[in-house]
């Protein structure tokens, strides 16, 4: 299906759409909308004419071909075109792709600490792949099992959950989750497992809404590159309406 896609005006785009004409109840019939659009890079599309993101930074006007992702506890905003006035704490920074042909936004993790322990070197490499249909945090099956037992996360007398900060290091930033990032109120882990073919697929980490919630992701198209920036207290705050004015960043 060809049609055009709006996601504000002036921000229109003509792309091809994959229609389908079945789908599982599960997990579909559970999700708000009637679709999925995916924004990886153009190597996920089934071609140049499927890739959402490619359609829309060539064919928009005025629209900087960057975008960003914030979500708080009850909503998420994705920014297109820009981060001006998004809460962060401190400046991106930004890293380059790691092997950009796949066609996912990942980057390359250099350790994960637990505490101040080291529980993966990634002597072998460790790619952290954004991923925001991801409600916690995935991680390779492989490595599932030390680093459940390096966290160690019990219950404290005040009620909550205690347990070691864990830390993706980046190499000049590292991502830091605290206990109730990645523990419900039961202080039972929210780890996903990746169940992925290795050697084909070596510690694999996807960063879903648990670093989300904590850190800004910001992604240059053009650039093949991606950041992060701590969120400030308060979390995600509106920038600007839709096809504002006052903004040439789009927010949805």
């Amino acid at each position: 299906v060809r049609d055009s896609v709006c996601v504000a005006p002036g921000a229109c785009v003509d792309m091809g759409i994959l229609a389908a004409t079945h789908m599982d109840e599960k997990p579909f019939m559970l999700m708000p909308g009637d679709g999925i659009v995916g924004l990886g890079l153009e190597a996920l599309a089934a071609g140049p004419l499927y890739s959402f993101l490619g359609r829309l930074f060539k064919g928009s006007r005025n629209v900087r071909p960057e975008f960003g992702i914030a979500l708080g506890a009850e909503l998420g905003e994705i920014h297109f075109g820009g981060h001006d006035g998004v809460p962060l704490a401190a400046p991106l920074q930004w890293f380059p792709v790691d092997h950009p042909e796949q066609g996912y936004w990942q980057v390359s993790i250099r350790a994960v600490r637990v505490g101040n322990e080291t529980v993966h070197a990634c002597e072998k490499g460790c790619h952290g792949i954004v991923d925001t249909g991801v409600s916690s945090l995935g991680v390779q099956a492989s490595y599932l099992p030390s680093l459940s037992k390096a966290l160690g996360v019990v219950q404290s007398r005040e009620g909550g959950c205690q347990g070691p900060d864990l830390t993706l290091e980046l190499g000049g930033m590292a991502l830091t989750l605290p206990a109730e990032a990645y523990a419900d109120s039961d202080c039972r882990l929210l780890l996903g497992s990746l169940d992925l073919e290795e050697p084909e697929f070596v510690g694999v980490f996807a960063l879903g809404a648990a670093v989300l919630r904590h850190y800004y992701a910001a992604f240059d198209w053009e650039q093949q590159r991606l950041a992060f920036a701590p969120l400030k207290a308060g979390g995600v705050q509106a920038v600007a309406r839709p096809g504002s004015e006052e903004s040439s960043v789009i927010v949805v």
